[in-house]
């Protein structure tokens, strides 16, 4: 994104050793900075301060911990709460639609998209595989894919384009 031209972009993350690995790693992009935070509480930062998060693997990560559900509300809380109106929050994950559209619709206003891309996995050829991500797939009002929909591959990540709407 720094090499895109995207200016003052902001990391968090729960452990210190990760942060400092990063500060060291990208010490050339002076427009990135690393902050040690806990993303179920982001009071350093004011409502409304960020025109998007992007998150993979942290909802994920705190879905695999106890009190996962309270955990991940919390989290989802924070990021409606830190992102200005009409902010977006996209969220790459392997959860299915299934289970991830509940969480993101308990209690958050959010126009929610979802697309879904295969996963790249390493010793294969990403030659002729694309990145690019595929029109939004039709969901039913309870996640399951509408009629029509065919999602043949398991192998997947989905991304869930999440546009924070205000009343």
């Amino acid at each position: 994104m720094s090499k895109d031209g995207y200016a003052d972009i902001i990391n968090i993350d729960i452990s210190s050793v990760v942060i400092e690995r990063m500060r060291k790693k990208y010490s050339d992009y002076p427009n990135l900075k690393y902050i040690e935070m806990d993303v179920r509480d982001m009071k350093a930062f004011e409502a409304g301060s960020f025109d998007a998060v992007i998150d993979k693997g942290t909802l994920d990560s705190l879905l695999c911990g106890n009190n996962s559900k309270e955990n991940a509300g919390k989290m989802l809380e924070e990021v409606e709460r830190v992102l200005k109106k009409d902010g977006v929050y996209i969220l790459i994950t392997y959860g299915t639609p299934a289970y991830r559209l509940c969480l993101l619709r308990e209690s958050h206003s959010w126009a929610i998209k979802l697309h879904v891309i295969d996963k790249f996995h390493p010793g294969e050829s990403s030659k002729g595989a694309s990145w690019e991500l595929t029109r939004p797939v039709a969901l039913n009002s309870d996640g399951s894919l509408t009629e029509g929909s065919h999602l043949e591959n398991k192998d997947v990540h989905y991304i869930y384009v999440c546009t924070k709407v205000t009343c």
